[in-house]
């Protein structure tokens, strides 16, 4: 097989002529870089993070024990008791005795004894809970408690052997 004759060095273009009719190739390309799955990767943690977030504001706080409390005011006070449950068992007073509301009538009870204990010139609330009894059942109370204008709101918890 015949090649030809071969061009002359000369009369050929070189690649490094800048005046040639096809624009060489650069050595080195610029570097690029697709921000889009960075975007995607920094919502996703974004969500993670919400999500984490969330749940750790549901958890419960593990609270330091109280190892001598006392009412104060005790006359002064409208007093709950919640002891853990599923529902919570929440009492009117002291934990004893026929005091027990059950779960369906605990907003409205709680409701009406702190409108009651306000007319009677009590404006401290104290609700008394048990070291296991759920930060949310004892939220609840005290939201429900609290609505009425002119009152003061008292945690302890009840440490039982």
């Amino acid at each position: 097989m015949d090649a030809g004759p071969a061009p002359a060095a000369s009369s050929a273009p070189s690649p490094f002529d800048e005046d040639t009719l096809v624009p060489r190739k650069q050595l080195v390309d610029d570097a690029r870089f697709d921000v889009t799955a960075m975007v995607d990767l920094v919502f996703m943690m974004n969500i993670f993070f919400l999500v984490t977030w969330a749940e750790m504001a549901r958890a419960e706080i593990d609270l330091p024990t109280a190892r001598h409390c006392t009412a104060a005011q005790k006359e002064q006070s409208i007093v709950f008791t919640v002891l853990k449950g599923t529902p919570a068992v929440v009492y009117l007073g002291d934990g004893t005795g026929s005091g027990q509301l059950s779960p369906g009538e605990v907003d409205q009870r709680v409701s009406a004894a702190v409108e009651d204990g306000v007319r009677d010139g009590k404006d401290i609330i104290l609700i008394k809970a048990e070291k296991e009894v759920l930060l949310r059942d004892v939220a609840h109370i005290a939201n429900i408690a609290t609505a009425v204008k002119g009152t003061k709101l008292m945690l302890a918890v009840i440490e039982r052997r």
